[in-house]
């Protein structure tokens, strides 16, 4: 996992105007250099999305859905990409036509009351490299733009990994353990501009 002083290295920059409903695309560098482009899931991202499944590990896929086969129906898939309440994010590398590029990560924000729950999985060779902990803040930021109170995530409690990325959100967060898995509770911040009226805390602010 790299250092939190390369963490913050992570750049982001609007790509175009979200369609209504939608988080805004953006571009990241990792701080090894490497672009992707993040972007709302759609039904037409099912094959890249079960790809993205089929080559994480065991270990990874256990991680995010907390021993699951995770080897979902097409209609169950579809729903996760395209939740009623919330959004589902996908980063792709860049340098490859449109119909070609993978899907690397998968970054999800269900939205239930006041609260919402974030989830991530990230292929396994992409790991370690900046990407999750930007796609989180990207989350935190979607959530607070939709007015939720809390945002919720259930850990298995040996994921180190995914404790320090929440870690680096520098919130207070609320800790409770059912066995396991560990839910953080990290409150979100009340107020802030519409969709669209700014960037996420933590990132460079996107230029058009």
């Amino acid at each position: 996992m790299t250092r939190w002083g390369r963490q913050t290295l992570v750049e982001e920059r609007a790509i175009r105007p979200a369609a209504r409903g939608c988080a805004d695309p953006v571009a990241l560098r990792l701080p090894d250099g490497t672009e992707l482009g993040v972007r709302s899931a759609t039904g037409d991202d099912l094959p890249g999305v079960a790809d993205l499944h089929e080559r994480c590990s065991a270990r990874s896929r256990n991680r995010r859905y907390h021993g699951g086969s995770a080897r979902f129906a097409p209609a169950r898939l579809r729903r996760l990409l395209e939740p009623a309440r919330g959004v589902t994010l996908l980063a792709n590398p860049t340098g490859f036509s449109p119909l070609a590029a993978p899907v690397v990560a998968m970054a999800n924000l269900l939205g239930e009351g006041d609260t919402a729950e974030a989830a991530l999985l990230v292929r396994d060779d992409w790991q370690r490299r900046g990407l999750g902990s930007a796609l989180l803040r990207r989350l935190v930021w979607q959530a607070e733009q939709r007015g939720y109170a809390a945002l919720d995530l259930h850990i298995q409690a040996e994921n180190r990994p995914m404790m320090r990325t929440v870690g680096r959100l520098a919130r207070p967060s609320a800790v409770n353990r059912d066995g396991s898995l560990v839910t953080l509770t990290v409150p979100l911040t009340a107020a802030l501009p519409r969709i669209g009226a700014g960037h996420p805390l933590g990132l460079s602010a996107p230029t058009r």
